[in-house]
């Protein structure tokens, strides 16, 4: 099992309307190509939260980097239609 990290490509709004930075990590069988995970999670957030945005690859040194910086975070899942889970993120901007 591969454990992919994304970061939004731009602030990504919260239910108070702030702009946070977006997070996604998958949990996917290794096997599975990494840009059709990435997909798949752009294409989840857009539907469960109705904002469309570009992924990028992160590390998971940077993606706790920023997990770290803020452990009060909005957090939540989803499951890819493949049955990979997917734990979102949303640390606030500022």
């Amino acid at each position: 099992m591969a454990i992919l990290y994304f970061l939004g490509e731009e602030p990504f709004r919260n239910d108070q309307q702030q702009d946070c930075c977006l997070i996604v990590e998958v949990h996917a069988l290794d096997w599975i190509q990494d840009e059709l995970i990435r997909l798949a999670a752009e294409e989840a957030i857009d539907q469960n939260f109705g904002q469309r945005l570009e992924l990028w690859s992160a590390d998971e040194e940077e993606a706790t980097h920023y997990l770290q910086a803020d452990p009060a975070a909005t957090r939540g899942s989803l499951m890819l239609g493949s049955g990979a889970p997917l734990f979102w993120h949303l640390l606030p901007i500022g």
